[in-house]
């Protein structure tokens, strides 16, 4: 019996050990539990912040804790913080193996990195195991959008609903595809859906104030942004930018600039091309220009094919005379070379424009001039030549050596023209004729454009266009005050452009712009102002670079195309007539 003690004793020993460390194991393996249930929680209440938190105190006690592992990895991606999410998913792979909500995260994560090709084999592995998985149906129609293959995006959402009715992020990614396509009535029926099951989802209500901005409905993106106001937390700001974006757009609308720039300096980051402009225009509208220009040169800095921020900085710059030497020499330099590259490629009329403009920005530089009067004899428009080469005569110091060029081809002109058309019909001055042309106006109907990477920029673009009509032979455009820039009215309705019309010109034009990452539209309507009634309408679209640029210029020739043409009667001798066929041409044989 005494020999048999010991052996006893040892078993029991090791038997309370194993039990005393199981019960410790289980304690703790219940606490993980705990905080894997307050990050589980978290993460429900849309608080990503306090989920890591939580999964991070549950890891600390099980570091095999997968569940709390891919926790972390969801909370990390509703951060963006996407590299660090997938490295929470590489730490959870040889405790988590297959398990189906790895899988579908890591698919979600490859697609925010942008491997769609990757994240699609995912989800497609995951379909032939489980076609009616509403989540990875979801996933596919998610990369279908982003690449543009809107009939499949919206069959695989579809799907989805179908195995998974009333999935929020589903209904939020059918109101962005629709908005994308401009298809409004499908976007409004889907996004009610999302508000009647969702009423109290922030995202959801950041979701439907940014679709009515879209559509300039102002009124109801304000009430939507209100709500989402309502439900931020300190914590939010970071994580939701588009509030801080709309806020300040809101405020411009409302004439509160400084309100505005108070909305945008709370952004986390501001070197944002979107974040950017709106700051640019809070300063504009503030009369600070320095800081206005200085935020667009760090714009075009970091974007310089953004051309609707290179129109709205050159906006100012060809308004005034004065100032910002530096921006004007660099701007009429990125016009020129632009300018020369046209040329090249024998496009003559786009080189006279970049030429133009240059020379809008910045009439001291000779080589602009150079330029610019080059081009117009290459076009074969001798009045139009005659008049450039004194006004460049007239803005060069007569000590720089192209003043001599100038001079020399100026003289070589009047020498060659002493027996001229004009002087034979005895025209001393074909400038100085009654004009051959249409008075036309430009409106931009409130609301009507879709510019959500430039809020606000309808009339910068609508001047771009109006100038652009202006220098065509047969068009003369309303001046503003100033009497040197075509003027742009915004107006409510037709009918608020028809009135303003009908007494003082000839045809008028209403103008709107649509614009996504990919594409830039411009859609005109040309009236007859005596009547109302309308002549036509033009739609232009462009993508990739200078899309901007070429859709505005091929819609001022189609608009121009689309007027009848019109000459007046200078002189009549006998059986001859002198006719005036516009500015550009002058006096001709013809």
């Amino acid at each position: 019996m005494i020999i048999l003690k010991y052996p006893i004793r040892r078993i029991l020993i090791v038997l309370l050990f194993l039990f005393f460390s199981h019960s410790v194991v289980f304690s703790e393996n219940g606490d993980a539990r705990s905080f894997y249930h307050d990050g589980l929680n978290a993460l429900t209440a849309d608080n990503p912040y306090r989920a890591i938190e939580s999964f991070r105190s549950a890891l600390r006690i099980n570091p095999s804790y997968a569940d709390a592992r891919l926790g972390m990895a969801e909370a990390f991606f509703l951060l963006t913080e996407y590299r660090e999410a997938a490295r929470e998913l590489d730490e959870a792979r040889p405790f988590a193996g297959n398990y189906r909500n790895l899988i579908l995260l890591d698919a979600r994560i490859q697609t925010s990195l942008g491997h769609y090709a990757e994240a699609e084999d995912i989800y497609r592995n995951l379909l032939q195991e489980r076609p009616h998985d509403a989540d990875a149906n979801r996933g596919l129609g998610e990369i279908y959008a982003i690449t543009g293959q809107k009939e499949l995006a919206g069959e695989a959402f579809s799907r989805s609903l179908q195995y998974s009715p009333g999935d929020r992020r589903v209904l939020l990614q059918l109101v962005l595809l629709h908005d994308k396509a401009r298809e409004k009535a499908q976007a409004d029926s889907v996004l009610m859906e999302a508000l009647r099951l969702f009423p109290d989802n922030l995202a959801v209500r950041i979701q439907a104030a940014e679709h009515y901005v879209l559509y300039d409905e102002w009124t109801e993106a304000m009430d939507q942004l209100d709500r989402a106001n309502s439900m931020l937390s300190g914590t939010d700001d970071k994580r939701y930018p588009q509030v801080a974006l709309l806020n300040a757009e809101l405020s411009l609308r409302k004439g509160d600039p400084a309100r505005a720039l108070e909305s945008l300096q709370t952004l986390p980051d501001l070197i944002t091309p979107e974040a950017l402009f709106l700051l640019a225009r809070s300063y504009r509208k503030l009369s600070r220009e320095a800081e206005a220009q200085s935020i667009l040169n760090r714009l075009l800095g970091n974007w310089g094919d953004d051309e609707i921020a290179r129109m709205f900085r050159e906006e100012y710059l060809m308004r005034t005379s004065n100032g910002f030497e530096a921006e004007r020499a660099e701007a009429a330099d990125w016009h020129l070379e632009k300018g020369k590259n046209f040329e090249d490629d024998f496009f003559y009329t786009r080189a006279y424009n970049e030429f133009r403009r240059a020379k809008l920005l910045n009439k001291d530089n000779p080589d602009v001039w150079i330029a610019f009067t080059n081009i117009i004899r290459k076009l074969g428009f001798p009045e139009h030549y005659l008049d450039s080469l004194n006004a460049a005569l007239f803005d060069i110091p007569s000590v720089r050596p192209e003043y001599s060029v100038l001079k020399e081809r100026l003289e070589l002109l009047e020498h060659s023209e002493k027996d001229s058309l004009g002087e034979r019909w005895n025209i001393i001055n074909p400038w100085d004729l009654y004009s051959a042309e249409w008075n036309i106006g430009v409106y931009i109907v409130n609301g009507s454009s879709s510019l959500p990477l430039h809020t606000g920029a309808e009339e910068t673009l609508a001047l771009f266009l109006s100038d652009l009509l202006d220098i065509l032979p047969d068009i003369k455009l309303p001046l503003d005050e100033s009497g040197r820039n075509p003027e742009v009215k915004t107006v409510s309705s037709f009918a608020d452009a028809f009135r303003m019309s009908r007494e003082s010109l000839d045809y008028f034009i209403l103008v709107s712009f649509t614009e996504t990452s990919r594409t830039f539209s411009a859609f005109a309507e040309l009236f007859l102002a005596g009547t109302g009634e309308r002549i036509g309408r033009f739609d232009e679209m462009r993508t990739g670079q200078g899309m901007v640029s070429d859709t505005l210029h091929t819609l001022s020739l189609t608009l121009s195309a689309g007027l009848p043409r019109i000459m007046s009667i200078v002189s009549v001798d006998g059986g001859r007539v002198l006719l005036d066929k516009g500015r550009w041409k002058g006096i001709t044989r013809d």
